[in-house]
C-alpha cells in the first residue's frame, strides 16, 4: 500500500515537472515574438532647471553633504571584548593601592556574592493533539499526533523514547517525560472527542 503511494506521489511530480517544462517552453517561443520599442526622453525644461534638478534628484546621493564622522576619545573601544559581568571599579585618586582612602580610613572589602543558581530542568511542553481513541475489551489505545506524525499508544506504551503513557482517563492522558521523570498530563475537551469503540 505505501509503494503504491509512493509510486503515485513520483508520477504526479514528474507530472507537473513535464507541464512545468511545458509551460517554460511555450513562453520563450512566446517572448521572442514579442517586440519592445523604446522611444527617447526628450528634454522639455531648460539647461539652467535640469542642473537645479541634479542637486535635488532623489535618486542621487550628494556625498558633499553629509559629512565628516567625528570620533570621540570618550567613546568605548569597538572592538574590545564584550561581558554581561559588570565593570569592576578602576582603582585610582579615590582609593590608594595600600588600602586606604583620600582621607585615610580603610575601604571595606569588596562584597562577593556567588550567582543564584540555575533554574531546575523543566520538560517541554506536550505537543500532542488527541485524535480519538479504540477500546477492544480492557485494552484502551489512543491515537495521537505530533508534528504531522500520528501514534498509537495503550498505557505503559513509549512515545519515540521520550514520553511513556501513564494512564488514559475519559478527560485526560497522563504521561511521563522520560529524560527527567517528569509527569505531564494532555487534557481531552469537546473539541477532540474521537472515539472509536
Amino acid at each position: 500500500m505505501e509503494k503504491r503511494a509512493t509510486n503515485i506521489r513520483r508520477l504526479i511530480l514528474a507530472a507537473a515537472l513535464a507541464a512545468t517544462l511545458l509551460a517554460v517552453a511555450w513562453l520563450e517561443e512566446n517572448d521572442a515574438d514579442i517586440e519592445e520599442t523604446v522611444q527617447p526622453v526628450l528634454p522639455t525644461r531648460s539647461a539652467a532647471s535640469s542642473a537645479r534638478t541634479k542637486k535635488s534628484a532623489p535618486g542621487l546621493l550628494q556625498v558633499e553633504q553629509l559629512g565628516q564622522r567625528k570620533f570621540s576619545a570618550d567613546a568605548d573601544d569597538i572592538f574590545a571584548a564584550t561581558s554581561w559581568e559588570p565593570k569592576r571599579p578602576l582603582t585610582g585618586s579615590a582609593q590608594s593601592p595600600f588600602g586606604s582612602g583620600q582621607d585615610g580610613r580603610t575601604a571595606p572589602p569588596p562584597v562577593v556574592t556567588s550567582p543564584p543558581p540555575p533554574p531546575p530542568p523543566a520538560a517541554p511542553p506536550l505537543q500532542f493533539k488527541y485524535v480519538g481513541r479504540l477500546t477492544e475489551g480492557k485494552i484502551i489505545r489512543v491515537f495521537l499526533s505530533m508534528a504531522e506524525k500520528n501514534y498509537i499508544a495503550k498505557v505503559g506504551e513509549r512515545i519515540e523514547a521520550n514520553y511513556r503513557v501513564d494512564r488514559i482517563k475519559d478527560d485526560v492522558i497522563e504521561f511521563t517525560y522520560l529524560p527527567l521523570g517528569v509527569k505531564q498530563t494532555l487534557l481531552i475537551t469537546n473539541n477532540n472527542p474521537g472515539k472509536f469503540q
